[in-house]
């Protein structure tokens, strides 16, 4: 037989403390939830730059200027539309292989022949870009090119 302040030990919380606990516990979760989501509100900067990505054919490209004349995958163009002329400012890319290249080195699959810094090859590329409005006529800056064919 158990002794009186063994059973008197054995006997469980009261329910009312035990609904005061509850209590506290939903209202401390409450609270955290609500500064953790506060804080990553204040912490997101809504002038960060995302990059689209985009797929197509590069038709024109110059090492030397780093610029590229880049048509996208199932954009409808006009008759009268010019070519979209992009900044390759990337300092790293991949080539078809998938291996990456952190050197600063113009892709291979964009650069023309030895002499030539000119290419009029038609190449498949995976382009991250940021665009960005000056007002006047829209600047598009390559981050990252990955070449796929």
């Amino acid at each position: 037989m158990a002794s009186a302040d063994a059973l008197q030990a054995a006997v469980a919380t009261p329910p009312n403390r035990r609904l005061v606990t509850i209590a506290f516990s939903l209202a401390l979760v409450a609270v955290g939830l609500v500064g953790g989501f506060g804080a990553a509100k204040l912490a997101d900067d809504p002038h960060t730059a995302k990059p689209e990505l985009l797929v197509g054919t590069v038709t024109w490209s110059n090492d030397q200027t780093r610029s590229i004349a880049f048509e996208e995958d199932g954009a409808l163009r006009g008759p009268l539309d010019g070519d979209t002329i992009y900044s390759v400012i990337a300092e790293s890319w991949q080539d078809v292989s998938g291996a990456l290249h952190n050197d600063g080195t113009y892709p291979t699959c964009l650069a023309g022949e030895k002499d030539d810094p000119v290419s009029k090859d038609r190449h498949r590329v995976e382009l991250e870009v940021l665009h960005r409005d000056t007002g006047g006529q829209p600047q598009h800056i390559v981050v990252h090119v990955h070449c796929l064919a």
